[in-house]
């Protein structure tokens, strides 16, 4: 999970950069603009990095990955829309890009317990 998660970071890293450059105003609008495409694109990304790096080292065969996917991810998807809008909000309209990292993290925290569960829940294996 330590190691999925610093992927991820790196990701968003270079993700909240790449927005900031984009759309630089801090106005209402431009924050709801940078959360929809946050949600469309990063999250999608990063819960697939999420099941990539453990399949990685789990040792998983393309099938398994492919499968746990098919399976999970869409409850990671729903979960995404749930936590993370009203987060990223705050995280766009108040802090600076070189605090957004940290502040995603400190939200992962309590998240991250539920991608755990979602990721070792047998009833969906």
């Amino acid at each position: 999970m330590a190691i999925s998660g610093m992927s991820i970071g790196i990701v968003c890293h270079y993700w909240y950069s790449f927005l900031d450059a984009r759309m630089t105003r801090r106005t209402i609008g431009t924050v709801l603009k940078k959360v929809l495409v946050d949600q469309v694109i990063c999250s999608p990304l990063c819960i697939g990095i999420f099941f990539l790096t453990l399949a990685v080292l789990e040792n998983s065969s393309l099938t398994e990955f492919k499968d746990e996917v098919r399976k999970k991810a869409h409850r990671l998807y729903i979960a995404e829309w749930v936590i993370w809008p009203p987060a990223q909000v705050i995280n766009f309209y108040f802090l600076p890009t070189r605090y957004r990292v940290l502040y995603d993290n400190m939200i992962s925290l309590g998240y991250d317990v539920y991608t755990s569960h979602v990721k070792h829940d047998i009833r969906t294996s």
